[in-house]
């Protein structure tokens, strides 16, 4: 079993990767916490740029939790990718594929982890790359909310 204190450290680790996906470099007032803002910089040109819609983006996070597999949520990506003949949606300006690079690129983050302390079992690095890709995803479709302006046919844009 796990040591509280790598526990910890886990916790901590993700927290911090986190800010930096959500939060872009010299956005913030505290220059001690600077970050990359890809989910930031990816759900901004996913919202202005594509055609994808939000169901996408749910369904992507939907299958994030939901799944043990890093594998899973990268074909997921590639598959709509590959059916977006008209180059509007997931492979507009390759953004997709960026995405799929970006998650698959989170697994030298959990191998920096894990240099620091040593993983109790063998799927401590797979679990790690998992939650990290879940914690980029949750940022990229919060943001992706943020920045996609309400349609005149969307359900949630309707006034009661």
């Amino acid at each position: 079993m796990r040591s509280q204190e790598i526990e910890m450290k886990r916790r901590q680790f993700l927290a911090k990767k986190g800010d930096s996906f959500a939060i872009a470099e010299g956005s913030q007032t505290e220059k001690s916490q600077t970050g990359s803002g890809a989910a930031q910089k990816l759900a901004k040109d996913l919202a202005i740029n594509t055609k994808v819609d939000k169901a996408n983006i749910r369904g992507l996070e939907s299958l994030a939790w939901s799944t043990d597999s890093v594998a899973d949520i990268l074909d997921y990506i590639r598959m709509r990718v590959g059916r977006d003949y008209r180059n509007t949606g997931w492979a507009q300006g390759q953004i997709g594929i960026n995405l799929a690079e970006q998650l698959e690129a989170l697994r030298n983050d959990a191998n920096e982890f894990f240099t620091e302390s040593n993983p109790a079992q063998e799927d401590d690095l797979r679990r790690l790359h998992l939650d990290l890709c879940r914690e980029f995803i949750k940022h990229l479709t919060a943001l992706y909310e943020f920045y996609k302006k309400p349609e005149a046919h969307d359900d949630e844009s309707k006034q009661l």
